[in-house]
């Protein structure tokens, strides 16, 4: 082995083993973060081969096993077991029975660990208990993942001579920004929460917070022009929209936030700095083959509404009645496609049941958000129905930015519960401090 090897594993060995003992014993103070920031970058950072070699999955891998060990050596749970939990867990049980019946196993049992790391990861999350300190932190680390992708695709752009083109695959038109790390579309998505977040930082803090959480929606809303993404535009208009309505902040300020947000997103669009929102302008009325996938998955559902086709195998089953569909054409990209719609992926593969439990899952976690203090509600809000409306266009529950929505509406779920019960003991000591008034 080369001496340089061993010697730079020496220096570092009691730094990683410091670092590794730090996460066993607050996992969400110190695995969480680099966990949360990784997420944008997809495999940018392979480690080791194989699906989960990448830096982000290795930080979940570190995360779920932290965690786990917390809760059993410490119990330290959460004060209530959201509805979200039971709901998804149910859906990836059923997933993993579809393998007695797919018709592709070895691309259902490849899915489904997918799937699985990434459910298993939000219950252990959700499960964990969170306070307004560590909700704090989870929540600027995912304004920090926006920051740090955003500026590493601007650093690409400025200084490596350009955005790269997409790693595997066909190309389809000129480099996206996120291309080489989740896809463009899904890098879109994934900037949602973060817009969110920051979003609503701006909206109700002052100061130095105000102006510095302004400055990065502008970055964030950057990127999604810089990924070419017609949804994630669309999702990041709904993103904006439901900050505005839901923010404590006074009414003129949101009066005023959303002229601005209008008038900076129509100069964008209209002048188009860099090249960038050409794509969302030109192809305005362009469904990038999406209609056509959506036309051989209707196609198929007299054959696999009922009971799905197994978790993973809408591939399989578009190659199967594509031919079958006259008013479907064949894409130049190939003929091996993701439905591009959750809805329509829960339909093909997992039938009504997988439907069904799917609207469940996103429903509850709605509820869940509308019902959270008037202070803590806009972000989690805003970013689900910014990731619903992106899901109408792609199929992303298999990416980690996707049950990141879905664990930071739990997590602040568990910590608003936390707090009501805090309140509600709190209530018979305050009370036996107050002198009654005695009656004549």
């Amino acid at each position: 082995m080369n001496p340089v090897v061993l010697v730079v594993g020496a220096v570092l060995s009691p730094l990683v083993i410091a670092y590794l003992v730090a996460c066993f014993r607050d996992p969400l103070r110190y695995a969480l973060p680099p966990y949360v920031v990784l997420i944008p970058f997809g495999k940018a950072f392979a480690i080791l081969p194989g699906t989960f070699g990448g830096a982000s999955s290795l930080t979940g891998v570190l995360l779920g096993v932290t965690l786990l060990a917390q809760l059993v050596t410490t119990k330290r749970g959460g004060a209530s077991l959201p509805l979200a939990v039971p709901v998804w867990l149910a859906f990836l049980a059923l997933s993993g029975f579809s393998l007695f019946w797919t018709i592709t196993p070895s691309g259902t049992f490849q899915d489904w660990e997918i799937l699985a790391s990434q459910v298993l990861l939000f219950a252990a999350l959700v499960l964990t208990r969170f306070d307004e300190r560590t909700l704090r932190l989870f929540a600027s680390s995912v304004v920090a993942s926006g920051i740090a992708v955003v500026g590493y695709g601007l650093v690409q752009l400025t200084l490596l001579g350009g955005l790269p083109g997409k790693v595997t695959g066909p190309g389809n038109g000129p480099p996206r920004f996120g291309d080489d790390l989740l896809g463009a579309n899904n890098m879109a998505a994934a900037l949602l929460l973060p817009l969110a977040i920051a979003a609503n930082r701006a909206m109700s803090e002052s100061g130095r917070s105000r102006w510095f959480h302004g400055g990065v929606v502008l970055l964030v809303l950057f990127g999604v022009l810089m990924t070419g993404s017609r949804g994630g535009l669309l999702s990041s208009v709904v993103v904006l929209a439901a900050v505005l309505w839901l923010s404590i902040a006074p009414r003129m300020l949101k009066v005023v936030t959303g002229i601005g947000g209008v008038v900076v997103l129509v100069l964008a669009l209209v002048f188009q700095p860099g090249g960038f929102g050409a794509r969302q302008v030109d192809n305005g009325t362009s469904s990038s083959g999406r209609t056509d996938i959506w036309a051989v998955g209707a196609n198929a559902c007299h054959e696999y509404c009922l009971f799905g086709a197994g978790w993973g195998a809408f591939p399989e089953v578009y190659a199967e009645q594509l031919t079958s569909t006259t008013q479907a054409r064949i894409q130049e990209r190939g003929s091996t496609f993701e439905p591009h719609n959750i809805f329509l992926l829960a339909l093909i593969e997992l039938g009504l049941p997988g439907l069904v439990l799917l609207i469940v899952g996103l429903a509850v976690s709605l509820a869940s958000a509308l019902r959270l203090p008037a202070a803590m509600r806009a972000p989690p809000v805003a970013a689900l129905l910014g990731t619903i409306a992106s899901s109408f266009f792609l199929s992303n529950m298999k990416f980690k930015f996707f049950w990141i929505v879905l664990a930071y509406i739990a997590v602040s779920e568990t910590v608003a519960a936390a707090s009501r019960a805090r309140q509600r003991s709190a209530l018979p000591t305050v009370n036996r401090l107050v002198p009654t008034e005695r009656r004549p």
